[in-house]
């Protein structure tokens, strides 16, 4: 059991390294790409903890909105520049709401519960469509910030400090859940995933249970959220908030799957790079090139990208079971 975790962290590392490397080896324009990835993978990674109790969202651009709008808010109207601070003060509004609406949403299940937070999701688009203070349609921005004090004083939005901040906390959450996912709590979940009024008779309070998931979901997708306006300095309710903005998450969770932590990210990756050569070579036909896609994965890799990982440590353990022989 020690040699699967720590096989597992070992994924981890390796991804950190890679991308952490990544800004001397890559392109300039792939760097955005990458960062990108990181902050959607967030909430790919958030939806990552409801499918594990059979649960999936179709309104999660609800708590990316939030996210972003609460770091536009707070530069502009509170005159907050740090960008450590305004990350707390999205964690602090994504967790208080997805608390309080984890009263209403979790007394549904399967479709209902996906299709409840849609609903949420487009009720706070159509409020900051018509709210003008927050710039309506067109929504609003940011300019230069601090990272822990210290001002960078190259005039791009991304530099180093930037990117490493990004994929910083990226991997730290990638981290969190992965203690989570291995604790006695976390591992509940999968006993309300396989059969709920069995795991009520076992004592475990599945709403309960179902409310904490759906907080920690609530508060990863605000921080994606959070650090994509960081990273690309703007806005809007259509980018964020929309339903087609929920959907790709959703397609990236499924693509990604529910074995490995990692996972989400990957999927991000591959989703964001494939779409930025298919819309780039096939401008008209894009979203065929993603549905071709998903339908490949879903056909040969039925349990997501992260069941490679599977694979390689079946393979290893099988390789060291021949050479002991």
């Amino acid at each position: 059991m020690q040699k699967i975790l720590n096989f597992k962290e070992s994924i981890i590392l390796i991804c950190f390294i890679s991308l952490m490397s990544s800004w001397f080896i890559l392109p300039d324009w792939s760097l955005n790409i990458v960062c990108l990835a990181c902050c959607n993978g967030l909430v790919v990674l958030g939806l990552l903890v409801l499918m594990r109790a059979g649960l999936i969202s179709f309104g999660h651009g609800l708590y990316y909105c939030l996210g972003g709008y609460t770091v536009a808010i707070a530069y502009n109207f509170l005159n907050v520049k740090d960008a450590f601070i305004l990350l707390s003060i999205a964690i602090i509004f994504g967790g208080l709401l997805s608390y309080l609406l984890g009263f209403f949403v979790r007394k549904f299940r399967g479709i209902f519960f996906a299709m409840m937070n849609l609903a949420l999701s487009m009720i706070l688009f159509g409020i900051i469509v018509k709210s003008v203070s927050l710039g309506s349609t067109d929504g609003f921005g940011i300019k230069e910030l601090t990272y822990f004090g210290y001002k960078s004083s190259e005039q791009i939005r991304l530099h180093i400090v930037s990117y490493f901040f990004i994929i910083s906390v990226t991997f730290i959450c990638i981290f969190l859940v992965s203690k989570y996912i291995k604790s006695p709590i976390g591992k509940m979940v999968l006993a309300i995933k396989d059969n709920e009024i069995r795991a009520n008779y076992l004592g475990i309070n599945v709403s309960k249970q179902i409310h904490n998931i759906y907080l920690i979901s609530g508060v990863l997708a605000s921080l994606g959220g959070a650090l994509m306006v960081i990273l690309v300095g703007h806005v809007t309710p259509e980018d964020t908030a929309y339903w087609t903005k929920s959907g790709e998450f959703v397609f990236v969770a499924i693509l990604s799957g529910i074995i490995h932590v990692i996972a989400p990210l990957i999927g991000s990756l591959f989703f964001e790079f494939i779409r930025t050569f298919a819309l780039y070579l096939f401008p008209n036909t894009w979203q065929m090139t993603i549905g071709i896609i998903l339908i490949l994965g879903i056909i040969y890799l039925p349990e997501g990208i992260g069941s490679i990982f599977n694979k390689i440590k079946n393979i290893k353990n099988a390789f060291r079971s021949k050479k002991s022989l």
